[in-house]
């Protein structure tokens, strides 16, 4: 039994040891974007300042679409000078625009626009270099146990700023205060990322040249060797189709729970936060089982997973029946989120990872720019469909790998 935990839980970090620095880094900065984009924006711009579903989605798409723009030659930068002066500029650039935010003249609020396009900068030169140096860091055997490590905490930190924005707003009787701890936490970021992360990363030995390696050769190793090539055409296009899916609901989804279960902003913020405790507690050996079954069947049944989960979510109508499915689609994503990132990292050589990862990540900033725009004008028309749109956009995705990721295109 412990014995089996330790090689769930344990045996990757002492393998890989950075990647515990790498997730500090992850955490911090994702909780300080989704506390800007899922829960302080949302209250302030809507429920305070009046505006439409519209503007809100405007704003954040100013943001995602100068990540979007960015992020490949971030990405591609880093392969020639080094990840972590990437990891570490961007969040520390951007660590005082939510105190500006906030501290904006109310007839002023459209310079929230530029802001934002700043906020894109920031986070286009941190996510592909984070990313690429997890895999620089890991084997080819257990990458998706490596991605599913960043993963989890980067959803967890999505979950996490429900309750954080809502506790921090009830505890400091404003909701101003998240923007503050934003600010804090993208300046932690910036400082782990400095004070923690090499310059140059060191990827451990192959099991051939490790005496403890961290399992046993399996089919999938055999079945799915790390050349394996896809069509960048059909990466790019899953990629978007999937990030599309999730972005046009996750700025309203606090605003539709409490509209449609009657709950309070702190009982929405720890509704959304206890969905994220099975991603806690099963994301790294998720990570490992997609190692085990293959990247590739992975992404097709947990894609397929989260469109039947997303067609059921606005027909729950209790916080029972809404905790039920939300856990079931949440777990399907942490399954699908770490082995399509191991299946990219492995699209090129060490010495161009930043430049595929950032590539793919253009995609899916393409998808985070429009989802604002298309949940924007979804809610607007009606709450629920939000999730109707996802829910074909994820089916979308789910019959695109169906039929493309069965071969490999040599």
């Amino acid at each position: 039994m412990l014995k089996q935990l330790d090689r769930a839980y344990f045996a990757l970090f002492r393998e890989c040891p950075l990647l515990l620095r790498l997730a500090v880094v992850t955490g911090a900065g994702q909780l300080a974007f989704a506390l800007l984009n899922i829960y302080a924006l949302p209250v302030y711009l809507v429920q305070d300042l009046h505006l439409s579903g519209k503007a809100l989605g405007a704003a954040t798409s100013t943001f995602l679409l100068c990540e979007m723009l960015l992020k490949f030659p971030m990405g591609r930068l880093s392969d020639r000078f080094g990840r972590k002066p990437f990891i570490v500029l961007g969040p520390l650039l951007i660590c005082l625009n939510p105190i500006l935010i906030v501290r904006l003249p109310v007839r002023l609020w459209a310079l929230v626009f530029p802001v934002r396009a700043v906020d894109g900068v920031g986070a286009a030169a941190l996510w592909p270099p984070l990313f690429a140096m997890a895999g620089d860091v890991a084997r080819s055997r257990s990458r998706a146990a490596a991605m599913s490590v960043l993963n989890t905490v980067y959803v967890g930190a999505i979950a996490g700023a429900a309750i954080v924005g809502s506790f921090a707003a009830h505890l400091a009787g404003s909701d101003r205060f998240p923007f503050y701890l934003a600010s804090g936490l993208l300046f932690l970021s910036a400082l782990t990322g400095y004070w923690g992360l090499p310059r140059v990363p060191v990827c451990p030995p192959e099991p051939g040249q490790d005496e403890t390696p961290l399992a046993p050769p399996t089919a999938a190793d055999v079945a799915e060797p790390s050349d394996t090539r896809y069509p960048i055409a059909v990466v790019l296009t899953i990629s978007l189709l999937m990030t599309l899916g999730v972005l046009t609901l996750a700025q309203f989804l606090i605003l539709y729970v409490g509209q449609e279960l009657d709950l309070s902003r702190l009982s929405v913020g720890v509704l959304l936060a206890a969905l994220g405790v099975p991603v806690l507690l099963l994301g790294l050996p998720l990570g490992h089982a997609a190692d085990r079954w293959g990247k590739s069947r992975t992404v097709r049944v947990s894609l397929a997973a989260s469109a039947v989960a997303m067609w059921a979510i606005p027909f729950c109508h209790t916080v029972a029946t809404f905790s039920a499915v939300g856990v079931f689609l949440v777990l399907s994503q942490v399954a699908a989120m770490p082995a399509w990132l191991a299946l990219v990292s492995e699209l090129a050589p060490a010495n161009r990872r930043g430049g595929v990862m950032g590539l793919v990540a253009t995609a899916e900033g393409a998808g985070a720019t429009l989802g604002p725009l298309l949940g924007g004008a979804l809610w607007d028309l009606g709450p629920r469909n939000i999730f109707f749109g996802s829910a074909v956009l994820l089916t979308l995705a789910a019959i695109v790998a169906a039929l493309t990721l069965r071969s490999r295109a040599r």
